[in-house]
């Protein structure tokens, strides 16, 4: 394939399935040696389309990838399933039919990925597309929520999604939190499954879709996949008890869970990194965006100078808010916390200040942030926490992003 080619196709359709990434500016030679996707170094995909392309495109990003062994699904799988998708469309992308094939391309990204020789290609991006048109509607005057998942019970004479999806009643009889329609890997109906939250919910996933994330635990090594549409209009695809893929606002992004907690670097217990992290995705996805600030051991001394009124301190403090949030917590550290009131606190307009033992420091906080700062409230007060050991700031639109001392570029991005 030409490079201008395949160069604008992979900024318009690949750089953002990956928060942070980027395309370098000029393509490495290469040689029919060289496999058409592989790692250059720990933070660069080298890739092209075929093997006698005589270059290679490089994507890169400041954190690292995922390796093959560190994830379900790391980001050079999700490489090679845009190659896979673009390849077979080469003379045709040179084509005047260009954009018509372009036009919802990404999703057969996603299918590819999610999909092998046992889990199809061709019937996860029917149940993908068949909530993506229910995105589109209204059900008595209210949006739809609802959820698909497959697994490996082949059926043999029973109504197919596409059927059953061609009547009202499919949008719901399903409520996309903890409810599902099950189907085997050639779209035909097994059951309608009601889901019950399990004692330790998936992490990876926002609580509110924990039980679907739960129901694709594999079948004896046997995968299976649910496709999840919110009341926001978002299509969240699961797979092993995670969430893999997420479309917001028409546009798919990857999430890789584990390098993300890896980057934090602060603090050294990944026990609370993962409360963190989880609260982080959900409140990501109940949209009511927050600022997270972890104090390191080497600053501890120092927070207090930054959170501005003594009324916002957790333990300290005489105000209504803060005996109550006293009373809530119970003395208990942040990542001992039920996650539903996790994200409760962290939605209180204000940031949310946590030791490196996971104490509750302040919550609501007004920070004292440095003059002349051009960057948003959120954004500047998640620059000002990353002093102190890291700052997180989850926008309403629901991106995350992560900065840690001493950095200007985000130490981490998500969405």
């Amino acid at each position: 394939m030409e490079e201008g080619l395949l160069r604008e196709i992979s900024q318009r359709y690949l750089v953002p399935f990956f928060s942070g990434a980027e395309l370098e500016g000029r393509s490495a030679a290469s040689s029919a040696r060289e496999e058409t996707v592989a790692f250059r170094d720990p933070v660069s995909i080298a890739f092209k389309v075929t093997r006698n392309d005589n270059y290679r495109l490089t994507l890169k990003r400041a954190q690292p990838f995922a390796q093959m062994d560190g994830t379900t699904v790391p980001e050079i799988a999700v490489v090679r399933a845009f190659i896979d998708v673009v390849a077979p469309m080469g003379e045709a992308l040179e084509s005047s039919l260009k954009d018509d094939l372009l036009l919802t391309f990404s999703r057969r990204v996603v299918a590819k990925a999610m999909s092998s020789a046992e889990e199809r290609e061709s019937t996860l991006l029917s149940g993908i597309d068949q909530l993506a048109q229910w995105s589109n509607r209204l059900y008595e005057g209210s949006a739809i929520s609802a959820a698909i998942g497959f697994r490996h019970r082949p059926q043999a004479g029973r109504p197919t999604l596409g059927e059953i999806s061609e009547h009202d009643f499919a949008a719901v009889i399903s409520n996309g939190h903890d409810t599902l329609l099950e189907f085997d890997f050639s779209g035909r109906f097994i059951s309608h499954a009601a889901l019950s939250a399990d004692d330790k919910p998936a992490p990876y996933c926002p609580f509110r879709q924990a039980p679907i994330a739960d129901w694709t635990a594999k079948d004896e090594e046997r995968r299976r996949v649910a496709l999840c549409l919110n009341r926001g209009g978002e299509i969240l695809v699961f797979r092993d008890r995670q969430l893999l893929f997420a479309r917001r606002s028409g546009r798919w992004s990857f999430l890789t869970h584990e390098p993300i907690i890896t980057q934090m670097g602060t603090p050294h217990d990944m026990e609370i990194r993962r409360a963190v992290y989880e609260t982080c995705l959900d409140a990501s996805f109940a949209r009511t965006g927050a600022c997270i600030g972890i104090v390191s051991s080497s600053h501890i001394a120092e927070w207090q100078n930054t959170v501005v009124n003594e009324d916002d301190h957790v333990q300290l403090g005489e105000s209504v808010k803060a005996r109550t949030i006293r009373q809530m917590i119970r003395a208990k550290k942040f990542q001992a916390l039920d996650r539903r009131l996790r994200q409760e606190l962290v939605a209180i307009d204000g940031a949310t200040v946590l030791s490196h033992e996971g104490t509750l420091l302040a919550v609501g906080a007004i920070l004292r942030i440095p003059g002349g700062s051009t960057s948003g409230g959120r954004l500047a007060a998640a620059k000002r926490l990353s002093a102190l050991g890291l700052g997180i700031k989850v926008s309403q639109d629901g991106g995350i992003t992560g900065f840690r001392p001493g950095r200007d570029e985000p130490a981490f991005q998500l969405m």
